[in-house]
């Protein structure tokens, strides 16, 4: 074996000085040449001795891993044959494993204590803000507040927390909302009555109504209390409003609107002779007449607590709490509403009396939108108006639809029985213009007059039912005249038909 290696290391010198001593010429470098392989020589030792020193290095911390991993095995069952005793002694077991089974449980029983422990701290917490809020909102009713604010803040954010929980504890978040919810109804109407109060030394509503001397403080501290108390809720619900949703009516503007709601059922309720069927425009003449006598005064004492208030919150952008006016039509509606949701049926037996009645409602709308630029707190979305609440929320679109095509077919009827319908109009158009019948002008009024029936409507589709189901009508039925006209025409007397107007 010993042979072989010389015999294959002498071929390699042999083929290396071949290769290197090719002519004489190479015998001259031959210093250079020794010099080169002392140089690879002593590199090639260089790195044995640091690959001897590296192999070491590794194979002593190899071991001492081996080791350490040796004593930590060791120790490990050590510490688990003391578990195994520990838990046989403790759980009063046998076996191992039916120590880990009672272990278990016990370890379970006492998540369930602790899960336990913490709604008893929760309802504590909850039971200590809404005790501070009763002993203070009497005496102090501003220190009441904060408190309450407490609780809210705690019953929002457990109802938040409920989907990631998986609806793990209903009965806590009901019971917090509702004691929130209490809370917020005995505070209110505390608050509400020092207002009133203040509202009655006022003189509110009368024409004299005054803000001299304290009762400017008194006003300033009443409403401030009440948009406090009300600031959750509308935060709450500002970031989920919806243009078909009614909005919230500011707290001081509720308690300020009660009278004029006493007056408003006193004249638009019972037999009393401003309480007509066929007179909605008196009851919605009488809420822009409430609009533009209080705008002045809200716009004066309100509208810079509003912005105070509200500047720096998300409301600053929803105009019915940031704008006074607007948080006046808003307190308005609902008794509107009211009104209108209780006179409808009645009205929507009498076909006359409906389409009357949903053409006020139109112009009334189109009035709170146009002329004091009310949204209803949708901003671009817009307010969608009564009249949509009671066609489309109330489902009385196909009623009035109905109503409004009977009077259409009636009165396109009307127009084409005489006998002087399909005679020309010549004065009607210029010389040059192609000459229209009578009946053609009539039609054209008529559907013209369908068409500012339904222009305000806010829904497209019940534009479009307006448009298939009755004038597009209009326009089969006139057209299939025409054409049964036209070929009876040859068998018409011209004179009689086609006499020019004298």
């Amino acid at each position: 074996m010993a042979d072989v290696q010389l015999s294959l290391r002498a071929a390699r010198v042999e083929d290396y000085l071949n290769d290197k001593l090719q002519t004489t010429a190479d015998l001259e470098g031959l210093d250079i040449l020794l010099e080169n392989v002392q140089t690879q020589q002593d590199l090639l030792k260089q790195q044995l001795l640091e690959a001897e020193k590296h192999l070491a290095e590794t194979t002593k911390a190899s071991e001492a891993h081996r080791s350490a991993l040796l004593q930590q095995a060791r120790t490990f069952k050590s510490q688990q044959a003391d578990v195994d005793r520990r838990l046989l002694i403790v759980t009063r077991s046998e076996t191992s494993d039916d120590a880990i089974g009672k272990f278990d449980a016990d370890i379970k029983a006492l998540q369930h204590l602790d899960i336990a422990t913490g709604y008893v701290e929760l309802l504590a917490q909850v039971e200590d803000l809404s005790a501070e809020a009763r002993r203070n909102f009497k005496s102090s009713p501003q220190a009441a507040l904060q408190p309450y604010l407490g609780l809210q803040k705690l019953a929002i954010a457990l109802k938040e927390a409920q989907p990631a929980a998986e609806d793990a504890a209903p009965h806590l978040v009901d019971h917090v909302e509702k004691t929130a919810q209490h809370l917020w109804k005995q505070m209110k109407d505390a608050f509400a009555s020092e207002f009133e109060k203040v509202l009655t030394r006022m003189k509110w509503p009368s024409k004299d109504v005054s803000l001299a001397g304290s009762l400017e403080q008194e006003w300033t501290e009443g409403v401030e209390k009440l948009l406090e108390l009300q600031e959750p809720e509308l935060n709450v619900q500002n970031d989920h409003i919806k243009p078909y949703e009614e909005p919230l009516v500011l707290l001081p503007l509720e308690v300020m609107i009660k009278p004029l709601d006493l007056r408003f059922q006193y004249h638009f309720s019972g037999d009393r002779p401003t309480n007509k069927l066929d007179k909605p425009e008196y009851f919605l003449s009488h809420i822009m007449g409430l609009i533009n006598n209080y705008n002045d005064f809200f716009a004066t004492c309100l509208q810079p607590l509003l912005r105070t208030r509200f500047r720096t919150s998300n409301l600053s952008m929803t105009s019915i709490f940031i704008d006074s006016t607007s948080a006046l039509i808003t307190a308005l509606l609902p008794m509107l509403r009211r009104k209108v949701f209780g006179v409808i049926p009645q009205v929507a037996k009498q076909p006359q009396l409906l389409s009357h009645f949903i053409h006020e409602l139109m112009s009334f709308d189109i009035s709170l939108r146009d002329e004091w630029g009310y949204d209803g707190g949708s901003g671009v979305d817009g307010w969608k108006g009564l009249t949509w609440e009671v066609l489309v929320k109330k489902d009385w679109f196909g009623r009035w639809l109905e109503v409004e095509m009977t009077f259409a077919l009636s009165r396109y009827q009307n127009i084409i029985d005489p006998s002087e319908s399909f005679e020309i109009d010549y004065e009607s158009v210029e010389p040059s213009a192609t000459k229209p019948t009578n009946a053609a002008i009539r039609v054209n009024d008529l559907l013209e007059t369908i068409t500012d029936r339904y222009r305000p409507l806010p829904s497209f589709s019940q534009k479009l039912r307006f448009l298939i189901d009755i004038q597009i009508a209009i326009f089969d039925l006139f057209h299939s005249r025409l054409v049964a006209l036209s070929k009876a025409f040859p068998h018409l007397a011209p004179s009689r038909n086609f006499r020019r107007k004298e």
